[in-house]
């Protein structure tokens, strides 16, 4: 959600977006929503393992054992540099419309507007 802190999480029809309240919209949030928490899974358990190393580093005197710990918390450290989250952003795939006696009405990114024509589609521009 955007202003707030980045575990607050607002998908679906409860949002106040300008996307259409579509399963095509939902879907796509909910795909989006998954990768997040799991990003955010990942980042726990590499903060954790981080704070664990660091802990282990400042109790070892051995200098060659020291080495391999401070080289695994830097390792830890540049993968909490790359889990970067991104917003939502919504990809519309098209809209597809039922019109009855077996013809629909479809808008198609590719197609550069609306089409219609039988079902199944005979593909006739629009204008």
């Amino acid at each position: 959600m955007q202003g707030a802190e980045d575990n607050i999480f607002a998908i679906g029809d409860c949002t106040s977006t300008a996307y259409a309240p579509t399963a095509q919209v939902a879907a796509q949030q909910g795909s989006y929503l998954a990768r997040q928490l799991h990003l955010i899974a990942e980042r726990d358990q590499v903060e954790g393992n981080l704070v664990k190393l660091e802990s282990l580093a400042a109790t070892i005197h051995n200098e060659e054992e020291k080495k391999k710990i401070l080289r695994e918390v830097e390792f830890a450290k540049r993968q909490l540099t790359r889990t970067k989250r991104r917003p939502f952003k919504y990809s519309h795939q098209g809209t597809l419309a039922y019109i009855g006696s077996e013809k629909a009405i479809a808008d198609l990114p590719f197609m550069n507007g609306n089409v219609s024509g039988p079902y199944p589609f005979l593909f006739l521009p629009s204008g």
